[in-house]
Formats: C-alpha cells, sequence, structure tokens
C-alpha cells in the first residue's frame, strides 16, 4: 500500500512537472484570422496604409531546418530595414500596428511568425533562446535578398527577449527597440506562476527546468537577457507600461540599469502589458521617433 502511494505521488509530481513545461515551451497559439480580426475591430491600424507599398511573402529556412514564413513591405530604396518580432501565442499580425512607426522614417519592414507560432513551421518555444537565431536567419536573408542594407530590430514581449538576444550575437544589429521585454526567464516564470495558478506550481519551476534542459537543450537562465545584454553594441530604447503585471514594470529598470550602452527609457503610465501604443499612440510613436532620430538611424 505504502510502495501504491508513493508510486501514486511520483506519477502525480512528474505529471504536474510535464503540465509546467509543456505551458511554456507548447503554448496555445492564435490564429492569424484570430488576430487580424481583433487588431481590425480595435482599429488599431489602417489596412489602407501599407496599399503604397511593394510587398512581399517571405519563406526563409532556419538554422534548424524547420521554415520561417512572413512578409516584407519595401520602400522604393531598400537600403534600410527594421525586423519586427511579435510575442508569445500571437503571430505577426499584431505588428502591423508597429510598422506604420517606422515605414514613415523610410524603413523598410520584415515581420514573420516565430517558430511554433502562426505559419511558421511547429517546434517547441524556447522564451528567445532558440528564437534569437531564427530572427539571425532573418537579417541574414535580408543582408543577401536586399545588398546588405542597414537593419534594426523591435520586438514586443517574447518578441522583445528575442530582439534583445538577437542583438547579443549579431553585431550588424544598428538598433534595438524592446517595448515590455522580460530580464530574467527564472523570475518571470515564477512570477507568472503564483499569479497564474498557486505556489505548488511555482515550486515546480526548478524540476520544470531541468527536465527542459534534459529534453530540450535549454534552460530558463539560457533564455534572460540580463546575464549577457552587455554583449550589445547598438543603442537600445526600453519601453513598458507602468500598470503592467504580465512581465513586471521593475524589469525595464532592471534593463536600463544593468545595460552601459547608448540607451533610452520610455515609460507609458497607464499602460498594461503589450498595450503601450494603444494606451499613448502619440507619447509612443513620439518616443520611438525621438530615439532614432537621437542616434541618427
Amino acid at each position: 500500500m505504502i510502495l501504491l502511494l508513493l508510486l501514486i505521488v511520483i506519477t502525480i509530481f512528474i505529471g504536474l512537472i510535464l503540465y509546467f513545461s509543456r505551458q511554456v515551451i507548447y503554448p496555445q497559439v492564435l490564429t492569424h484570422q484570430h488576430v487580424r480580426k481583433l487588431e481590425l475591430e480595435k482599429e488599431l491600424y489602417d489596412p489602407d496604409d501599407f496599399e503604397n507599398y511593394a510587398s512581399e511573402d517571405v519563406r526563409i529556412q532556419s538554422y534548424f531546418g524547420y521554415t520561417l514564413k512572413g512578409k516584407v513591405y519595401l520602400q522604393e530604396k531598400t537600403d534600410k530595414f527594421v525586423l519586427l518580432c511579435h510575442g508569445i501565442t500571437s503571430n505577426y499580425e499584431d505588428m502591423y500596428k508597429y510598422c506604420k512607426i517606422f515605414l514613415d522614417r523610410g524603413y523598410s519592414v520584415m515581420i514573420y511568425d516565430h517558430r511554433n507560432h502562426g505559419l511558421s513551421d511547429r517546434n517547441f518555444t524556447s522564451l528567445g533562446y532558440y528564437e534569437k537565431k531564427d530572427a539571425k536567419k532573418c537579417i541574414d536573408y535580408l543582408m543577401q535578398r536586399y545588398n546588405e542594407p542597414q537593419v534594426g530590430v523591435f520586438g514586443v514581449s517574447m518578441g522583445a527577449a528575442t530582439a534583445m538576444q538577437l542583438s547579443t550575437i549579431d553585431d550588424r544589429v544598428k538598433f534595438c527597440i524592446e517595448d515590455c521585454g522580460y530580464s530574467d526567464t527564472e523570475r518571470l516564470l515564477k512570477h507568472r506562476a503564483l499569479e497564474d495558478h498557486n505556489a505548488l506550481i511555482a515550486l515546480l519551476l526548478k524540476p520544470s527546468d531541468i527536465y527542459t534542459k534534459l529534453f530540450y537543450k535549454f534552460s530558463y537562465k539560457d533564455a534572460s537577457v540580463i546575464h549577457n545584454i552587455n554583449k550589445i553594441t547598438c543603442p537600445i530604447l526600453f519601453i513598458h507600461g507602468d500598470q503592467d503585471d504580465y512581465v513586471p514594470y521593475y524589469m525595464v529598470h532592471e534593463l536600463h540599469e544593468v545595460y552601459k550602452g547608448d540607451k533610452e527609457l520610455l515609460i507609458i503610465e497607464g499602460a498594461r502589458h503589450a498595450n503601450a501604443i494603444n494606451t499613448n499612440k502619440l507619447k509612443y510613436v513620439t518616443g520611438v521617433h525621438d530615439f532614432l532620430e537621437t542616434y541618427g538611424i
């Protein structure tokens, strides 16, 4: 009887570890149709804004063998680009509201779906760890296809973490703009476990991390940019809403304080997670333009 009870407890424990890990690496993702419908219903962007730009569908073979799918909108002169990275569970439809900021400054833009999201091939999500190599492959594509343009990167939430992690490994990035990215993945996941579940689930963080390391070859610490942010050599604009409790507001101050390079900080009062541009579009757009103007990019 004791052995049976012990077996049941172990089985439940392993099941909870698998549950926690799969919540992270196999999140439920939204379709393009769903995100597009939400964005248009809220009038977050005007499709007519893109009619005057040539566009191309993009298929990119990743370093790991799967296909990434996206789209580019092109200026007549394609000498500078910005790569836009969406957040977890979403897809590139969510990035159209940011595109016009850069198109208005003469940038061509590329939007794409992360691995395991949208139209790109299915794989597991790694909170930016493997996604940064996919973003690097996108820059390879832009460099080859458009004769080595200048390229900046912009990201929201997990896309922001991806943008920063990309910038640590690719010095071709001319600027990085991160909106509500996280500094420390372990502390973020503990925070989310406590907020979304309970203290028991939060206790599973460490064994879940061990499981993820064994079977998926990355740890949660590997996806934390705070440890190597000073490998970045380009200017960074840090953006966060002061009412963000999904990725805690304090994390932007951690990132901003630790980074020793050229940097600016833009706080949007009253904004919750990934909602800064919707909360105060004028301040948001002006802040991005001022950053690009300050550093001549």
